[in-house]
């Protein structure tokens, strides 16, 4: 819980170079939240493994984009660079079947 507490903490009081934060298995949901993200061309997003199983993010036919290293400590992170307008469906590569899934849009 005190780790959670100083992520937070940093996170408020940091200025973030990414466009938004995506926390990933957010309150023991597999799930992305949010799940349906829009942002603009040449902005990251910033995921934020929220709980234990391991996760990984997994932009669908990109795998210049996709992180498929597992994520396996809370508040481990990774930020992904969107330089191209289009919609991205994103996932987890072992959590897909269990709705762990997501689309990004990118203006």
């Amino acid at each position: 819980m005190k780790l959670l507490f100083t992520l937070l903490t940093t996170l408020l009081l940091a200025a973030p170079a990414w466009a938004v934060d995506v926390i990933m298995n957010s309150d023991g949901n597999l799930q992305f939240e949010p799940s349906d993200i829009t942002i603009t061309k040449g902005e990251s997003i910033h995921f934020v493994n929220g709980m234990l199983p391991p996760h990984n993010i997994i932009v669908d036919g990109r795998p210049d984009l996709s992180r498929e290293s597992l994520f396996f400590s809370p508040g481990q992170t990774q930020d992904i660079k969107f330089t191209e307008v289009g919609d991205y469906d994103i996932f987890c590569g072992h959590h897909q079947g269990a709705g762990m899934i997501g689309t990004v849009h990118v203006n």
